[in-house]
Parts: structure tokens; sequence; C-alpha cells
């Protein structure tokens, strides 16, 4: 477990983070901690990382997630930009993830294929 000063240090910097990022105007702050939360999870949930690999994923995913809600907000698809970037990001990150997996492996994702058999297309790839 987690000493409580560094857990403090953390929250403390998430704060001044969250705080910078509001001051700056034309940027949705439920966005941007929609899309933090999703990036963590998704980081978190991943397995078989190395440090650089869960930088590069959390990085991307928070952008994605970030631009994923302001395309939905845009599109008036959604009316609050949180949950839309929390989902954007999760998803965004793991769905590419899964693309490159299939092209250097060969074997479609199951996502992919249970959408296949969905539309009546070919289960086998």
């Amino acid at each position: 477990m987690a000493e409580p000063s560094s857990s403090a240090v953390v929250a403390g910097a998430g704060i001044v983070g969250v705080t910078a990022v509001s001051l700056w105007p034309g940027v949705d702050v439920n966005a941007v901690i929609g899309a933090f939360a999703g990036a963590m999870f998704l980081v978190v949930y991943a397995k078989d990382l190395t440090p650089l690999a869960r930088l590069g994923y959390f990085i991307a995913s928070w952008v994605a997630g970030y631009y994923v809600a302001s395309e939905i907000i845009g599109r008036e698809w959604a009316r609050t930009s949180g949950l839309v970037a929390f989902f954007g990001a999760l998803f965004c990150v793991a769905v590419c993830i899964s693309l490159l997996e299939w092209i250097g492996g060969g074997k479609p994702p199951g996502w992919l294929q249970w959408l296949l058999s969905l539309r009546g297309g070919r289960p086998n790839g």
C-alpha cells in the first residue's frame, strides 16, 4: 500500500493540473477529467506492458478521449462530455491495439468477429 504522503502528492498534482487546465480558455474540463479517468482505467487494466508503453498508451488514450468527446458534443449526440470522454479514451486505444494485433498476427479480434456475425458476414475473417 502506498504511503499517505505519496498519495497526497499525486492528488495535489492532479488538483493543480485540473486547475491549470480550467484556467485555459476553450478547454472542456469535464472532457479532460473524463478522458483522464478512461486513460487511467485502460493503463491500469492493461497487462504485460513496459512503463514506456503504459505512458504512451496513457497519453494516446487521454488525447483520443478528449477529441472523441468534442466530436460527439459538436454533433449534439450527447449533452455532457465527461462520460463520453471516459468511454472514448477507454475504447479508442483498445480498438486500435486489437486492430494492430490483427494486422501483426492475422487473427481478427473477437469484437470484430462478433460484428461480422451480426451482419451475416464470414465469422472466420
